[in-house]
């Protein structure tokens, strides 16, 4: 039997310029590039085109939601694909495409499927909901038809043309997926996880700070917790599609925080001399530390060796921080001490700082993979003070 084509209630045709701040461009098919209206109607293979600091939202006929930042261009085109799994199976999908830039896609609950390409890699969102059979077990047989996705999504897709770079963020749970072009490598991220795809290669899933991501990314505006009342001041049609997608960045926000609280008692276990957690395997960055205090915060690294740690409690007490992982070194607020280190293993990077009094100061950085933290990706951590105990 050949597989059965599963098909959306309501497949993407059309989307309207909801939103438009600053230079915007339609770039309709076969016609000349002029500047967008609201309201303006899109059709697959037509194209927006931001400028510097500007923005174009467009609301879809399935109700959803793309989020279009500056100095980016955002098609859709319409096809039908098999998606590379064993069973083979066709499902319809509308294909975004981001030739450039940055975009936020909000998928309502209900479509089949949904694919982002950049020229460095696909990203799916698929529904993995088979519909049961008669007596109401769900099968995953070849010829099984998928059912609509029963959860809304929430991805950012960042791509660099200039450098062959591509960043993908979940924001929500489920079914995602990230493949390099010739999908030799495929990676699944949680709610919370990100990856990147540089010059066609998929790199290791991190960990990034969804707190930390959603208070430094203003496309993200009424997907945290506390911003009903940005929600609020969308049209009706669009609140919608948001709070529906709030449900799962929300519960994708508590679940991190678990995990992260895994992170952090491993750590502090680590530091207080009893066994080396399974999720923070010593390494040569970090030092066991006598009375620890620990500050949880956000970990940015700025531009190539330069950092700054922003505690959860006191955002305006920011520390500066330089940190070379290829030599192992690491200043904290221009403190070299006597000795410090940094190092990378297993799922955190570390960098401590050690005074002639034994006073130690630790940076910890959670779920980087056995990687270097990337440039301006939000990584949860701590701060920790103490005394190194072998001083």
């Amino acid at each position: 039997m050949t597989p059965v084509l599963a098909t959306q209630d309501q497949p993407l045709t059309r989307a309207e310029l909801y939103k438009l701040i600053k230079t915007v461009e339609l770039l309709l098919q076969n016609k000349t590039p002029r500047k967008a209206e609201l309201n303006d109607v899109m059709v697959p293979r037509d194209a927006v085109k931001t400028g510097v600091s500007s923005e174009a939202q467009l609301f879809f006929n399935d109700k959803s939601l793309i989020r279009v930042d500056q100095k980016s261009i955002f098609r859709f085109e319409p096809g039908v694909r098999r998606f590379q799994l064993p069973n083979r199976i066709a499902l319809n999908e509308m294909i975004f495409k981001l030739e450039n830039g940055t975009a936020l896609i909000l998928s309502p609950p209900g479509s089949v499927g949904t694919e982002v390409e950049t020229p460095e890699s696909k990203v799916s969102i698929l529904a993995i909901n088979p519909i049961n059979s008669p007596n109401n077990t769900p099968s995953l047989s070849p010829t099984s038809l998928f059912s609509p996705a029963i959860k809304p999504s929430a991805v950012m897709v960042i791509h660099d043309a200039q450098n062959n770079h591509t960043q993908v963020f979940a924001l929500t749970d489920g079914d995602i997926t990230i493949s390099d072009q010739q999908d030799k490598k495929t990676v699944a991220l949680k709610g919370g996880q990100t990856v990147a795809v540089r010059n066609g290669l998929v790199g290791k899933v991190q960990e990034f700070d969804l707190q930390g991501f959603y208070k430094s990314t203003n496309l993200s505006s009424g997907l945290a917790p506390g911003q009903e009342n940005l929600v609020a001041q969308e049209a009706p049609k669009v609140q919608e599609t948001i709070n529906a997608v709030r449900t799962q960045t929300l519960a994708a926000l508590r679940n991190q925080t678990k995990r992260i609280q895994g992170f952090t008692s491993s750590f502090l276990s680590d530091a207080l001399g009893g066994t080396e957690g399974d999720l923070n395997p010593r390494f040569r960055g970090s030092v066991r530390i006598s009375n620890p205090q620990v500050t949880r915060g956000t970990f940015y690294r700025t531009e190539g060796n330069n950092a700054i740690f922003i505690p959860e409690n006191n955002s305006n007490d920011v520390k500066q921080i330089t940190v070379d992982f290829d030599k192992g070194t690491v200043n904290i607020d221009g403190n070299r001490g006597v000795s410090n280190k940094a190092g990378l293993s297993g799922n955190n990077a570390s960098g401590s700082v050690i005074n002639s009094n034994g006073q130690i100061t630790q940076i910890d950085v959670f779920g980087v993979n056995g990687e270097e933290p990337q440039n301006g990706i939000p990584y949860s951590g701590s701060l920790t003070t103490g005394v190194a105990r072998d001083r």
